[in-house]
């Protein structure tokens, strides 16, 4: 018996070793790697306008964080490790965020930008910066987007910070 088809936003399961662990994601679409990070799987009401647009510009790579893991960020360095990438882009929504920062502060030259997508105010979003290590002395340019404000409001900013209209535009 054939199982139905999975919903286009499914991709399937893909494994990596690392550290004596198997580590399972997802991947959807192809370019440069960008780690989405979420407290659960599969698509998580966060503009799926933005999933669909992501998908057509980077590899999309969002990892399951395996239930009990306390301690994200080093799992993270371990996943990125066995991927073998480097310098990517990094998506964290709501309880993610936290372990996104500590992964930059604690191995910043892993991450390219990271976008943080916590839920509270609309009007803190647009936040923009630096998390600077002084240790490594590396800076990796950070944007704060509440995930309150509309997909309309919210997914300019995201395409800009992301470098999304430089990296494809229509033809025409």
């Amino acid at each position: 018996m054939q199982n139905p088809p999975s919903a286009p936003s499914a991709a399937p399961l893909a494994e990596v070793r690392a550290h004596d662990r198997v580590m399972r994601y997802r991947r959807e679409g192809a370019g440069r790697p960008l780690v989405v990070l979420r407290a659960t799987p599969g698509p998580d009401g966060v503009w799926p306008e933005l999933d669909a647009q992501l998908a057509t510009c980077f590899r999309v790579i969002t990892p399951e964080i395996p239930a009990g893991c306390t301690d994200v960020a080093r799992w993270l360095t371990g996943f990125l490790e066995g991927l073998g990438i480097d310098r990517v882009a990094l998506l964290a929504t709501d309880a993610c965020c936290l372990a996104a920062i500590e992964l930059v502060l604690l191995d910043a030259a892993q991450i390219d930008r990271l976008l943080l997508v916590p839920a509270g105010l609309v009007g803190d979003t647009g936040l923009d910066g630096t998390l600077a290590t002084s240790l490594a002395g590396v800076s990796v340019p950070l944007l704060v987007v509440r995930r309150g404000l509309s997909a309309a409001e919210a997914l300019p900013l995201v395409r800009r910070f992301l470098g999304l209209d430089a990296v494809r535009r229509p033809a025409g």
